[in-house]
């Protein structure tokens, strides 16, 4: 019950999966966050109208600092990869981000590129060393994880063996997570005389890749004068940094502010910063 509510994803990691090594995991593990993201998308709510919603109904604590600025999906998934990886792991390596700068004009974006923008969990085994982290991400809107909307959860985990495997279920709620922890003492009691070495100990350390280092496509929103120049240089400073643009919209009237929104190739977190 401590994962993703009412989906018994530790049980697939811990029995049925045994067998095989999962390679990653992609997650929708808050239910708050995912509420709020489907009510600004199919609603055209704002971010403070969509999160008083979800307060009213129960989905979002009166402080809900740790769903929105993503502490609770990096707790979730921090468990997950610790079980999943058989591997010690430092909570403070990991990376966290939440949402409460995604604005209406983001999901617009998001929406006329192809994508909607939801809360990531990631964790990815690359061998020597392990990428974990949180942050908000746009997901092709084909993408089974796309579809995951309201307080529902959703999990993505690749492995070999049995290649790709999607869970979803409810992810918020007095119902759903009391059901999965009624659940989860029923299992200890008929276990309670069985010595059982289902779980791993966790000893084993592995380095955590820095944020800074990894990799990916970037979305950019930047608020600008629309006058002769300004992308040119915009545009520079990022090749400078070797971030190059996959696409490019402006939205606005000469000599007014206007919205640039970028699409990077793949590139690297520490030069996106850099250039920004």
């Amino acid at each position: 019950a401590s994962v993703a509510s009412g989906i018994p994803i530790i049980g697939a990691f811990t029995h049925s999966l045994t067998s095989y090594k999962i390679k990653e995991i992609i997650g929708i593990l808050n239910g708050t966050t995912n509420y709020i993201l489907t009510r600004m998308s199919e609603e055209g709510k704002d971010y403070q109208e969509a999160l008083r919603e979800a307060q009213e109904k129960g989905y979002a604590e009166a402080d809900p600092g740790k769903d929105i600025d993503g502490f609770d999906a990096l707790h979730k998934i921090f468990i997950l990869a610790a079980i999943a990886f058989k591997v010690k792991i430092n909570l403070e390596d990991l990376y966290c981000e939440g949402i409460r700068n995604i604005s209406k004009d983001d999901i617009k974006y998001a929406r006329e590129l192809g994508y909607k923008i939801k809360l990531l969990a990631l964790a990815k085994d690359m061998g020597e060393e392990l990428d974990i982290r949180v942050h908000p991400a746009m997901i092709p809107q084909g993408h089974r994880l796309a579809n995951v909307g309201g307080a529902y959860n959703g999990i993505f985990v690749r492995g070999g063996g049995f290649g790709d495997l999607i869970f979803s279920g409810p992810g918020a709620g007095a119902l759903p997570a009391g059901s999965m922890i009624v659940s989860d003492i029923v299992e200890i009691i008929r276990n309670i005389d069985i010595y059982n070495n289902n779980y791993n100990n966790y000893f084993e350390p592995k380095k955590i890749k820095k944020f800074k280092q990894t990799y990916s496509p970037y979305y950019l929103r930047i608020r600008v004068q629309d006058k002769p120049g300004v992308l040119a240089g915009i545009a520079a400073a990022f090749a400078k940094r070797e971030v190059s643009f996959l696409s490019v919209i402006q939205k606005g009237k000469p000599g007014e502010v206007a919205d640039i929104v970028f699409l990077t190739h793949m590139a690297k977190e520490g030069n996106v910063q850099e250039a920004i």
